[in-house]
């Protein structure tokens, strides 16, 4: 047996104490298979210098799970045919026969080899710069429409056969059906699982990912009027102590931080009164006072909140049954899950934002691709024009990104939360 196959590569999540706070990075580390000992690679170099800064370890584990497999499938399950004896021995066609292994061999869809070609390519670009891979090599960059460099695909270029389309995208919905269903859903959440129905009015009033929504304690949460009658914001932050009892964050993180306004409809200030109720109830004694609790009276964990909001989306279904809708087969049919709510809140604000700009900035993105790419559908779904596509000429979405990246690359900004908030209230949603 080859001496290489004793081991494997794995990942593992490191907790490091940063400035007063619990910080996770994700390492990569080759383990003995039979005495279970590991010892951290050096390549984890790659994910804390490309992926860590700023980011959270929900943005770390994706590439260093990428580059796990491909570690272990070149130098672990292909060790006798290739031999590789260090990182100076890579080239091209490792990682293009890996890629084409994926879509080939393994059924991964288009899409999944894309991602993992994404990775691959930063990886190879990073041992160039460290002068790992030869001169020959030399990964070939190109400007963003943010305006920056970016390296570009080697195995492409070195013609990777990619898998066909796949249609995995048409499996999944983003939006409900007819906007009636918003405020049935709403219902059946403050009936079945009180406990998340306010992250779930975030989520669709507001657009907050399910990371942002159990990271929110009491001091986040900044209500106008009776419990938020008159207006509502909340400051999303990472707080991972709140998750000091979890081993794997990787559910509850969160990606943007910033301050988010929130769209107030009738329901709000009954959910939210509904909430300190409950919270004063429970009698939680962590000193940054969580709002959404486990059955433990514990901080809920992101997938534990996904738990409870399939509980929901089950009885939700039954009432559509019951009621024989006419957009049960949808439903039903379809995948769906937490994101949904921010897919539900774009599409609310997609109808009445003037640009694409006013969009992004409201979804607190870093940049204008997904505002571009709803409101482009929205306007060919409805027939209300031609599409973005003869709103603007391409050269003139460039532009737009660029602008938009200069301008609110950063959500957290002050300038950015000051808009995001102005904006908003000149917002009004009817449901």
């Amino acid at each position: 047996m080859h001496p290489n196959k004793r081991y494997t590569f794995v990942t593992r999540e490191v907790k490091v104490l940063h400035n007063n706070r619990l910080r996770s990075y994700m390492t990569i580390a080759i383990q003995d298979k039979k005495t279970l000992f590991l010892v951290t690679h050096p390549v984890t170099e790659f994910i804390r210098s490309r992926y860590a800064e700023g980011s959270n370890n929900n943005t770390q584990k994706a590439p260093a799970e990428a580059i796990k497999r491909f570690l272990n499938w070149l130098l672990i399950e292909m060790c006798d045919e290739y031999g590789l004896q260090s990182f100076e021995d890579l080239r091209i066609h490792h990682g293009r026969d890996y890629l084409e292994y994926l879509g080939m061999a393994r059924n991964n869809k288009r899409s999944t080899v894309m991602g993992a070609d994404r990775y691959l390519t930063e990886f190879y670009y990073f041992l160039y710069r460290k002068k790992i891979l030869p001169e020959s090599m030399k990964v070939r960059l190109k400007t963003n429409m943010a305006g920056k460099e970016i390296p570009v695909s080697p195995f492409i270029e070195e013609g990777l056969a990619l898998p066909e389309e796949d249609n995995a995208e048409m499996s999944k919905i983003t939006d409900f059906p007819d906007l009636s269903l918003i405020q049935l859903f709403v219902d059946t959440a403050m009936e079945i699982a009180p406990d998340i129905a306010f992250g779930i009015y975030l989520q669709i009033f507001g657009g907050l990912r399910k990371g942002e929504v159990v990271n929110l304690n009491r001091a986040s949460i900044h209500a106008k009027g009776n419990f938020g009658s008159k207006g509502m914001k909340v400051v999303i932050n990472d707080r991972p102590e709140l998750f000091n009892h979890l081993s794997d964050l990787s559910k509850s993180q969160v990606k943007n931080p910033r301050t988010q306004p929130i769209q107030v409809i009738v329901t709000l200030p009954i959910i939210y009164k509904q909430l300190l109720a409950r919270l004063d109830k429970a009698k939680c004694n962590h000193k940054l006072q969580p709002i959404f609790l486990d059955q433990n009276n514990n901080p809920m964990s992101g997938a534990v909140y996904e738990r409870r909001f399939q509980k929901v989306k089950k009885a939700f279904i039954k009432k559509l049954i019951k009621m024989r809708s006419p957009y049960l087969s949808t439903i039903q049919k379809y995948n769906w899950s937490t994101h949904i709510g921010r897919g539900i809140y774009t599409n609310l604000m997609a109808r009445v934002v003037k640009s694409p700009m006013e969009l992004a900035l409201l979804r607190g993105d870093k940049s204008l691709d997904a505002a571009l790419e709803y409101m482009s559908l929205m306007r060919v779904t409805n027939e209300v024009q031609q599409g973005l596509e003869d709103m603007y000429s391409s050269s003139h979405k460039e532009k737009l990104k660029v602008a938009y990246s200069k301008e609110f690359c950063n959500p957290d900004s002050s300038q950015s939360n000051q808009e995001r908030e102005q904006l908003n209230n000149n917002i009004i949603v009817h449901i």
